[in-house]
């Protein structure tokens, strides 16, 4: 898609561009739409707006779009910019001396700055022989976080975690690995009860998260579970977070996670992304959860904020429904039906009641 949206762009303000020009992404997302799908659902059955935005965000990467960032976000997950400039292809030229350039070039893919003259300034030569002389002795450097590598190379620590920064990787094709730095694993909110660690509950919402947690705490069981840990996923943030376990001592591999959400597009999207980040992982659904809400739901909620889901995640996650038929067959009338059961539905006098039974 990413190619898709650059060859439209340019046939319509050409290649040779001297001036920036606004773009709007209802606009972009209807030309690709119209261009290149026969129909909407082909589109979407392509990854739709996600994938979209993930394009845009390379092209942003690369420096070909740029947001502005005083026009509104958008009504779609992942929220973005609505507007973007289409940056000039062409200006001043500046030039750097052909013989430094030789000396790096054994070292770091400089093609993005060699046909783009005007990006070609003293500050990003002087960050390019700063990674040039890290990398001639790489091998025998120790792998440290982003942040103390950032600091070292750029003087700002925080520099690489930013968009100026990624930018920069992302034209000379570089990656946090070939720094040897890694982003130190954010921690997660979370509440054990019992050690060894065995089997754990990630929840989506913090509500259901400290309802569950009153309910450890009186050794009372969840919708008829019992976990060893409970954990506060915060929404998208657990597919980056989920391997602190490790800072804890918890060896992922040898647990049972079950994870439970909202019974909407966004929660099953959550999970969908997680189980293709964690393959190795014995990862599941806490369907009798799913169930109780779905038993509890006198009227499905419509959606406050319209949102979508990966096709592929969908269809994966689906599957792991089949084992409760009425339960799979209620899903997937509230994804055709546009509602959705919210975490909170289980608030914490429904589940203490559910746990005297």
């Amino acid at each position: 898609m990413r190619v898709i949206i650059i060859n439209l762009l340019e046939n319509k303000y050409g290649t040779v561009r001297t001036r920036r020009r606004k773009i709007n992404l209802d606009s972009i997302e209807q030309e690709v739409i119209s261009s290149a799908y026969k129909t909407q659902e082909e589109y979407l059955w392509a990854g739709g707006f996600r994938v979209l935005a993930d394009s845009i965000n390379e092209l942003v990467a690369e420096g070909f779009l740029e947001p502005v960032k005083s026009s509104p976000m958008s009504s779609k997950q992942p929220y973005m910019y609505t507007y973007f400039w289409l940056n000039k292809s062409v200006s001043t030229q500046v030039g750097w001396d052909p013989s430094a350039v030789l000396s790096v070039q054994n070292l770091l893919d400089l093609h993005y700055y060699l046909i783009r003259p005007e990006t070609q300034t003293q500050e990003v030569w002087d960050q390019i022989v700063q990674v040039s002389n890290f990398l001639r002795t790489a091998k025998d450097r120790e792998i440290i976080t982003t942040e103390e590598r950032s600091l070292e190379l750029f003087g700002k620590e925080k520099w690489l975690s930013e968009t100026e920064g990624k930018q920069f990787l992302t034209r000379l094709k570089l990656t946090l690995e070939s720094l040897k730095s890694v982003n130190a694993r954010e921690p997660f909110i979370y509440f054990s009860s019992l050690v060894p660690v065995r089997n754990i509950l990630i929840v989506e919402n913090k509500s259901f998260f400290h309802s569950a947690k009153r309910l450890m705490l009186s050794e009372k069981k969840i919708c008829g579970l019992f976990p060893d840990m409970l954990i506060y996923g915060e929404g998208w943030k657990i597919d980056s977070s989920l391997l602190f376990l490790e800072e804890l001592d918890i060896d992922p591999l040898q647990t049972t996670l079950l994870y439970v959400g909202d019974m909407d597009k966004a929660g099953l999207d959550i999970y969908g992304k997680l189980k293709v980040s964690y393959p190795d992982l014995n990862l599941g659904l806490a369907l009798p959860i799913y169930e109780q809400m779905m038993k509890l739901t006198e009227e499905p909620y419509m959606y406050n904020v319209p949102q979508s889901c990966n096709p592929d995640h969908l269809h994966n996650v689906l599957q792991e429904f089949s084992n409760y038929p009425e339960l799979k067959s209620y899903m997937e009338r509230l994804l055709e039906e546009d509602r959705r059961v919210p975490q909170e539905i289980l608030n914490y006098e429904v589940m203490a009641r559910l746990a005297e039974r």
